[in-house]
C-alpha cells in the first residue's frame, strides 16, 4: 500500500504524477497489482446522487447495498418526503453526510424535484460551504479539469450549466459567485462516474477526485465498480510498479468511430492507445482488408453489404430501445436486426452492434416475462459473445453469466416453450439443474480474481453454496464425483447444441 493515504478514506496502490501524450495527470501504481486486486478503493464520494427515477425505490444512505441483502421497505425522509432510506441508520448517515443541509431546500421546491446533476451541485456546493471538505480534498477537486473553454463554445451545454449554477445559487443561498460554482458543474460533467449497484444497474451519479485523475484508455488495465458509497478500482490485467492506470470512460465494445465520436464530444479529446492506434478494423488480417472490394455495386461489394447491415441494425436498435416503444414490436424489431447481421457471412458474433441487440432483445423478453426466450440468448451470450468481447476477470462477463443463473433457476421449476422461442426447450432435454450448478461453480471458483466487487462475491458465494447444499442432500456431488461429472457434462452438451440450433435460426428471415 502507499505510505500515506492520498485523501481521507482512501486506501491505493498508486501515486499521481504527471502522464505523457498530453494527458495531464494520471495515476502511477507504487507496486505490482495481480488482477482482481484493488488498485484504489474510496470509502466515502466526494458527492453520490440517486437519478431522479431511482428515488423512489433505492435507498439514498446506502445507495441499495443493504437492500440486495434483503432490506427492501423503504421509507421517505418526513420532512422533503423526496428521499428514502432502508431504516434510521441509513437517515443518520445521509443526514450528517448533506441532506441535514438540503431538505429544507427540497421541501420548498416540492412537488418539483432538481435534476441528478442539479442535486450533485447542490451538495457540493453546501458542503463547501459548511466546510465538510478537508483542504486536501477540495485542493484535488480544485486541479481537476474543466474544459470550460470547449463547453462555451457549445452554446446547449452552456446554457445548461449557466442556468443550474444560477439556480443553485439562489437555492444554497451560498457567497459562491455563480462562476465558481459553473466550475463545479463543468467539474461534475467531466469526471463524474455512472454510479451503479454491485450488479452494474445504473442509479445515479458519483464523484471523487482522486479516482477522477485516472485516464481513458480503449486498451484499459482496470475497471470501475460500486458497492454502495464504496467505490472499487480492480486490475483487469497485471499492472507493473510505474505503470499508468486506465479505465475506460465509455463502451470500448464499439467501433473506432464511435468511440472517438463519444470521447470527443463529451470529454474533449481524441484517444491514441494501442486499440485505437490499430485503426477502424483491428481484428481483420492484411489479406481480408484487400478482399474488402471498393466496386460501387452494393451486391458486389462485402463492404457495402456490411455497412448496409449495420445501418439498418442500428436503425432496428434505436427504435427498440425508446422508452416509449411498445415490448412486442420492440422484439420483433430486434429480431430483424439479428437476422440481418446473422445473414452476412463476414459478421461476428462479437462485433457490434451484434452484442447491444442481443442485450436488449434479452431485456426486452424479461419485460414480457417470456423468460425461455431470455434463457437461451442468454446462453448464446454467455458462451459464444462475452468470451470473445471480455477477459475472465471483467464484471459485466460475470453480470451476464449471473443473469443466465438466475434464468436457469427460473426455468428448473417450470417453463412452457412460447412462439417467440427462437427453438423448441424441449427439443434439446436441457437439465436446468445441472446448468445451474455449473454456471455458479465457475463463477464462485473466479471471483477472487474477478473485478466484481464485495456484495456480489458474498451473493455468488451464498448462491451456489444453497445449490450445492441441496444436491449433496440428495447424495449427489457434482465436484468430485465421476458419474455426476458425467451427468453434469451430457447437460453441458445439450446447451452447446441449443445455442447451434438458435444461432442457425438465427440467419432466416423475420416475416414482417
Amino acid at each position: 500500500m502507499a505510505p500515506q493515504e492520498p485523501l481521507p478514506s482512501v486506501s491505493t496502490r498508486t501515486v499521481p504524477g504527471s502522464a505523457p501524450n498530453g494527458m495531464g495527470n494520471g495515476l502511477f501504481a507504487t507496486e505490482d497489482i495481480k488482477v482482481g486486486e484493488d488498485v484504489v478503493h474510496a470509502k466515502t464520494p466526494f458527492v453520490a446522487i440517486l437519478d431522479s427515477a431511482r428515488l423512489e425505490d433505492t435507498c439514498s444512505g446506502c445507495f441499495g447495498k443493504r437492500q440486495m441483502a434483503g432490506n427492501s421497505d423503504l421509507k421517505a425522509c418526513t420532512g422533503c418526503r423526496v428521499v428514502k432510506y432502508c431504516d434510521r441508520t441509513c437517515q443518520a448517515k445521509d443526514w450528517k453526510f448533506a441532506h441535514s443541509m438540503e431538505c429544507k431546500i427540497f421541501q420548498k421546491l416540492k412537488p418539483q424535484i432538481l435534476p441528478n446533476n442539479a442535486r450533485a451541485i447542490l451538495r457540493m456546493v453546501l458542503r463547501t460551504g459548511k466546510g465538510k471538505y478537508t483542504t486536501q480534498e477540495l485542493g484535488v477537486f480544485s486541479n481537476l479539469e474543466t474544459h470550460i473553454a470547449e463547453i462555451q463554445q457549445n452554446q446547449t451545454q452552456m446554457d445548461r450549466v449557466s442556468l443550474t449554477a444560477k439556480a443553485v445559487k439562489g437555492y444554497s443561498e451560498t457567497d459562491m459567485t455563480e462562476e465558481a460554482i459553473c466550475a463545479y458543474a463543468a467539474r461534475l460533467d467531466l469526471n463524474s462516474f455512472n454510479l451503479t449497484t454491485a450488479l452494474y444497474d445504473r442509479i445515479g451519479l458519483y464523484l471523487h477526485p482522486y479516482a477522477a485523475l485516472i485516464n481513458h484508455s480503449c486498451d484499459y488495465n482496470a475497471t470501475v465498480g460500486f458497492d454502495g458509497e464504496e467505490l472499487f478500482i480492480k486490475a483487469i490485467k497485471p499492472i507493473k510498479k510505474h505503470e499508468q492506470i486506465f479505465i475506460s470512460y465509455i463502451d470500448t465494445t464499439t467501433p473506432l468511430q464511435v468511440r472517438r465520436s463519444e470521447l470527443s464530444e463529451r470529454y474533449y479529446f481524441t484517444c491514441t492507445c494501442p486499440k485505437c492506434s490499430k485503426g477502424p478494423n483491428p481484428n481483420l488480417n492484411e489479406s481480408q482488408n484487400e478482399s474488402l472490394s471498393t466496386s460501387p455495386n452494393t451486391d458486389d461489394n462485402p463492404t457495402a453489404i456490411v455497412e448496409t447491415a449495420e445501418r439498418d441494425a442500428l436503425e432496428l436498435l434505436h427504435a427498440a430501445s425508446d422508452s416509449d416503444a411498445d415490448p412486442s414490436k420492440s422484439i420483433k424489431s430486434l429480431k430483424k436486426g439479428l437476422s440481418l447481421l446473422a445473414s452476412s457471412a463476414t459478421w461476428s458474433l462479437s462485433r457490434q452492434p451484434y452484442p447491444q441487440l442481443r442485450d436488449q432483445i434479452i431485456l426486452s423478453y424479461l419485460s414480457t416475462n417470456s423468460f425461455s426466450a431470455a434463457f437461451i440468448h442468454a446462453a448464446i451470450r454467455y458462451l459464444r459473445v462475452d468470451p470473445l468481447l471480455y477477459n475472465p476477470a471483467h464484471p459485466i462477463r460475470h453480470l451476464h453469466a449471473w443473469i443466465l443463473a438466475k434464468l436457469a433457476i427460473y426455468l428448473s421449476q417450470s417453463f412452457e416453450t412460447k412462439p417467440e422461442d427462437p427453438v423448441r426447450l424441449e427439443d434439446f432435454q436441457l437439465n436446468f439443474h445441472f446448468i445451474l450448478w455449473y454456471v455458479l461453480a465457475d463463477l464462485a471458483s473466479r471471483q477472487m480474481e474477478s473485478c466484481t466487487v464485495p456484495s456480489f462475491r458474498t451473493l455468488v458465494g451464498a448462491n451456489f453454496k444453497q445449490v450445492n447444499d441441496e444436491f449433496r442432500v440428495q447424495g449427489i456431488d457434482l465436484g468430485s464425483n465421476s458419474q455426476a461429472k458425467a451427468l453434469l457434462g451430457g447437460a453441458w452438451a445439450n446447451l452447446e447444441r441449443l445455442v447451434d440450433a438458435a444461432l442457425e435460426k438465427e440467419s432466416e428471415p423475420v416475416p414482417n
